[in-house]
């Protein structure tokens, strides 16, 4: 009698987009803020529906948990840098107009 064959289970698979939004995200860091924080924001939407559309067999939630939060940091600290340049900026032009 032959032997039965041998089951070997295997958890869930990680998406890619979970995967791509996640390398985006800590990528947008050093290289191109906002632009990279936001395409990794776009698959981690993607990566979102994928899982929950898997039923349990796609995995990757917190991949895209760290990549929304990443990214989300990032476009907050570029926002904020961008406006307390902009008042910097205010601030030293009406500084020297009133320094005239």
């Amino acid at each position: 009698m032959p032997a039965p064959p041998v089951v070997v289970a295997q958890g869930p698979v990680t998406s890619s987009n979970a995967i791509v939004a996640l390398v985006l995200a800590i990528l947008s860091w050093p290289v191109c803020p906002v632009i990279f924080a936001i395409i990794a924001l776009v698959f981690a939407n993607k990566a979102d529906k994928e899982i929950a559309a898997g039923q349990g067999r796609i995995g990757g939630s917190a991949f895209v948990l760290a990549a929304k939060i990443l990214s989300w940091i990032n476009i907050g600290l570029f926002a904020a840098l961008t406006v307390l340049g902009l008042l910097a900026l205010l601030f030293l032009t009406l500084a020297g107009v009133s320094g005239n």
